[in-house]
């Protein structure tokens, strides 16, 4: 591209087929200059996105200690300051050393059968519907819900209403430009958050152990100086984003690809163990977040560009796990894929807390459903998209649990 073709991000063909811009990217413009004065790189190989994420030295922040301007001085502000996605060493390092103990692997053991009966109640309710069903309002919108919700300890039937309020997080997540329509939503959104988990924190003191999740992090809180309250918080809110708005996603994506290869779903039906790898090629195949923001810690030359320090740096993920260069024959979904080191969950020192729990839900679903609902169909082709940058989503997707 010449300094004044910058890449559009907002043009409507890039939203039509993004892949195919993926692909012309990677091929001709790998540090590809994006914005209206080109001050933002789109970086859209494997190696290239791989090797910001596992460099100590690139930020999250656009600079030590400062934060985006445009996120306001509100409850959103301080969602955006305290969020482990959004922080850089030293403060994202003490954190995510609590947050952890979250996700340990006794913790994973204790949930696995309360997990497994939400999914496998789930699938005999769909199985239940006749004709055609909307699978993300009847399944993947409800079980992440409802796992999210038992996880937080928070009643079910308030799943609806909390859940609901997720999306207006998102662009203060995104490092994105935020309207003041949205900046006021996530104001408002984040400070009900505040209310509603505080009052849960306070109702579970004294009546959770260390292999509860929740529990874990209420005795750093609780041992002062280790875990602010609004740590704990907004930490706890981030349990409910990876348990809910990439597991939704990731979820609809997994059925939706295995429709459209209805020889894989006849495959992973008689050969449930393959469960783990499939969930595995979901994510990398058709990946719940497209891009994750960086900003260059340093002056480095990539490609014959020179990228100046601060620089935000826009990282494909979805482009890099369909880089050629890296995997074969990247564009197909193949559930017996081997060394799938994709890179769904980042890289590095912010490598995805909730990725166990996001694996165990992904294998119990996909060792189940294909057997208990072989003759699923996809009823419409083309389900409608989400034109969110950072997280697409299919807004709804048509099919009959039963067949046809």
């Amino acid at each position: 591209m010449s300094p004044t073709e910058y890449l559009d991000l907002g043009d409507p063909t890039f939203h039509t087929d993004r892949f195919a811009v993926y692909r012309q990217l990677r091929d001709h413009d790998p540090v590809a200059r994006t914005g209206p004065d080109g001050a933002r790189i789109v970086l859209s190989r494997y190696a290239d996105v791989e090797r910001i994420f596992k460099d100590p030295l690139m930020r999250v922040q656009p600079a030590a200690g400062r934060f985006p301007d445009n996120i306001g001085t509100g409850a959103g502000a301080t969602f955006h300051q305290l969020s482990l996605p959004d922080l850089d060493a030293p403060t994202h390092t003490r954190l995510r050393k609590l947050a952890v103990q979250a996700f340990a692997p006794r913790t994973m053991a204790t949930m696995r059968s309360w997990v497994e009966e939400i999914i496998a109640g789930n699938i005999e309710a769909l199985g239940a519907a006749d004709g055609e069903v909307d699978f993300v309002e009847t399944f993947a919108q409800r079980v992440p819900a409802e796992i999210a919700c038992r996880l937080l300890h928070a009643p079910a039937s308030d799943a609806g209403t909390v859940l609901r309020r997720m999306p207006a997080l998102n662009p203060l997540l995104s490092h994105g430009p935020i309207t003041p329509e949205q900046l006021a939503a996530g104001d408002e959104t984040a400070e009900f958050y505040f209310d509603y988990l505080g009052r849960i924190v306070d109702s579970l003191r004294g009546r959770l152990g260390p292999e509860d999740p929740v529990g874990a992090l209420m005795r750093a809180e609780e041992a002062g100086g280790r875990l602010s309250r609004d740590e704990l918080i907004v930490t706890l809110v981030g349990f409910f984003v990876a348990s809910y708005h990439t597991t939704m996603t990731a979820m609809t994506n997994a059925v939706h690809a295995l429709l459209r290869h209805p020889g894989q779903m006849r495959l992973l039906a008689a050969e449930p163990d393959l469960a783990p790898a499939a969930w595995e090629e979901v994510l990398r195949w058709q990946s719940p977040v497209h891009f994750i923001t960086r900003y260059a810690g340093y002056e480095f030359e990539l490609h014959g560009e020179t990228i100046a320090e601060g620089t935000q740096l826009l990282l494909g993920i979805a482009s890099a796990n369909r880089d050629e260069r890296r995997f074969a024959d990247p564009d197909a979904f193949d559930i017996r894929r081997t060394g799938n080191r994709h890179l769904a969950f980042t890289a590095g020192g912010h490598y995805c807390l909730g990725a166990p729990l996001s694996r165990l839900e992904g294998e119990i679903m996909l060792r189940l459903l294909p057997r208990r609902l072989p003759a699923m169909t996809l009823t419409v082709p083309d389900p409608p998209w989400s034109d969110d940058l950072v997280f697409r989503w299919m807004t709804a997707l048509t099919v009959a649990p039963n067949g046809v």
